[in-house]
């Protein structure tokens, strides 16, 4: 039942080519969370809904962000885009009544990462980053490392891709969540 409605939800949200996107992450949340040992139906609910605030305006963002007592953090008032998962976090548990805080909790993430984030925001994080319509330079790269059963390595390189796809895109800045768990990752390398 919650399925059913959780995807009636994003269709209410998501432009066709975005929820083709959430249904893409989600599916390959299901799959990761499921060969790493994470809860696969919590990672495909949250991969279903990790995007629900990501068609909005940065001033709609913004201004719900002020609204939920989101205080944002410099990086976000700069690039709005970055508050969109803890946007939509909020929106999901106040419309669909979502109360998994680990669900929500990885949602908010998904679009930075955090320091001590758990397993399951590093699924959804991955997912995102590596479904299978999504089409960049290091992509392939990561989907080897995670078919050959090397999760970390995996997640850092996905990080340096994410990183390195910021600082190239005009208007968009390298968030300092993004370089802080990069850089806890890449000294254990």
């Amino acid at each position: 039942m919650l399925y059913k409605r959780a995807v009636d939800f994003a269709e209410n949200y998501l432009s066709p080519e975005r929820l083709q996107h959430s249904l893409n992450t989600s599916k390959c949340a299901y799959d990761i969370a499921r060969d790493y040992g994470v809860d696969p139906e919590r990672a495909y609910l949250a991969g279903l809904l990790h995007d629900i605030a990501r068609d909005f305006s940065a001033e709609q963002i913004l201004r719900i962000a002020t609204n939920e007592g989101i205080i944002p953090r410099k990086e976000e008032r700069i690039c709005p885009f970055l508050l969109h998962g803890k946007v939509g976090a909020v929106i999901v548990k106040k419309e669909l009544g979502l109360e998994d805080q680990g669900v929500l909790d990885a949602i908010s993430y998904h679009v930075t990462g955090r320091p001590d984030w758990t397993r399951l925001e590093q699924v959804l994080y991955l997912a995102d980053k590596i479904e299978p319509d999504r089409d960049y330079l290091g992509v392939d790269k990561v989907r080897a490392l995670l078919e050959t059963g090397d999760f970390e390595e995996a997640l850092l390189e996905c990080l340096r891709e994410n990183i390195i796809y910021a600082a190239r895109t005009k208007g968009w800045i390298v968030d300092t969540n993004t370089v802080v768990i990069f850089n806890e990752l890449a000294r254990r390398f």
